[in-house]
């Protein structure tokens, strides 16, 4: 697969369908995995920075347990990819996109472009009374 070019249809394309036609066989895991390489992170970074249980995680990375969408914001963070890569691994998840029409999810993504860690997310999300991730 080449990543760069799936990178740049995911930034340029209007919806997940687009991307698919170039990418048949893409799911949730071969792009994830696409974007730990593409990004150079070691998964071990995911293990340290998120608060998501290891055998979860572990499940997770496996394709044994489907990911909440959660899981998913954590990883974004940890990874600091941008919101449109965030919505289309939340797509490809099959798990809600994130819109500014909920609160809970427009401070998410004033995180997500502000590059905000899990921390500093959940502080914004407690002060409003809002559930954290």
């Amino acid at each position: 697969m080449n990543a760069d070019r799936l990178f740049m249809l995911v930034d340029t394309c209007a919806n997940i369908d687009e991307v698919k036609h170039e990418f048949p066989d893409l799911d949730f895991l071969t792009y994830f995995y696409a974007l730990l390489g593409y990004y150079c992170i070691p998964t071990i970074k995911l293990y340290n920075e998120t608060k998501i249980d290891e055998n979860t995680l572990n499940g997770i990375l496996n394709g044994k347990i489907q990911p909440q969408r959660d899981d998913l914001i954590q990883m974004s963070l940890v990874l600091n990819i941008d919101l449109k890569k965030t919505n289309f691994m939340l797509s490809l998840a099959e798990c809600e996109t994130l819109s500014y029409k909920e609160s809970r999810d427009s401070l998410i993504i004033c995180s997500i472009k502000n590059h905000y860690s899990i921390n500093k997310t959940n502080i914004m999300l407690s002060t409003c009374n809002l559930v954290k991730i």
